[in-house]
């Protein structure tokens, strides 16, 4: 289950670029090859020393579990089916991901799935792609393409095109920022949708 040589795999141009690492993502999965990936059980390749000018992971594991921390406590659990580690970038590839978010206390209070992820666990960051879901406290939902969360903040972010659905309500829009239980929103642009409790909006356009 080693990745195949290829020039687009690359992930070393422009770490503090998170957005551009995570937009590639998708392209750099799809020319990863995997070879016997039925196993029901955790397994780990350690890969072969990378040739030169070709970056490879150091570390190959499916059905793989990361749990990242903040001063000490536990705020994610991480489930991926595989995860592609480079240890010297502090970075990590991940495909089809379940995510549960705690609080200080320990207290779950969402969870996320996605298709692909780029992890930075010194960073506390994560973000996703493809199929995004989150699901917060008192069952909103939230849907988009791209997603990030940063640990540091507390918050969740992205700039794509969000649906956020509570109850009857259903709210679209362009750019979108929340704590990671999904109660404090912010919507920034072409805001659309049904909302039977106008004080849940902020519109930065207005």
């Amino acid at each position: 289950m080693r990745p195949q040589k290829a020039d687009k795999l690359n992930i070393a141009m422009n770490l503090n670029h998170f957005k551009k690492q995570a937009i590639l993502l998708a392209g750099l999965l799809l020319i990863i090859t995997l070879v016997g990936c039925g196993d029901d059980n955790t397994t780990t390749e350690i890969a072969e020393p990378a040739e030169t000018n070709v970056l490879q992971p150091d570390q190959v594991t499916t059905n793989a579990h990361i749990y990242l921390y903040k001063g000490g406590h536990q705020t994610t659990d991480l489930l991926a089916d595989t995860i592609w580690q480079f240890t010297r970038l502090d970075s990590a590839l991940a495909t089809n991901l379940f995510v549960e978010f705690f609080d200080t206390t320990g207290t779950k209070i969402s969870t996320l799935t996605a298709q692909h992820g780029y992890i930075r666990e010194k960073d506390n960051f994560l973000a996703v792609s493809g199929s995004v879901v989150v699901v917060g406290e008192d069952s909103v939902r939230l849907e988009s393409e791209y997603l990030e969360w940063d640990g540091a903040k507390d918050s969740i972010v992205t700039d794509s095109f969000v649906t956020i659905i509570e109850g009857p309500d259903t709210l679209m829009s362009y750019g979108f920022q929340s704590d990671p239980r999904l109660k404090n929103v912010t919507f920034k642009n072409q805001v659309s949708g049904r909302l039977t409790d106008v004080d849940k909006i902020q519109d930065e356009d207005n």
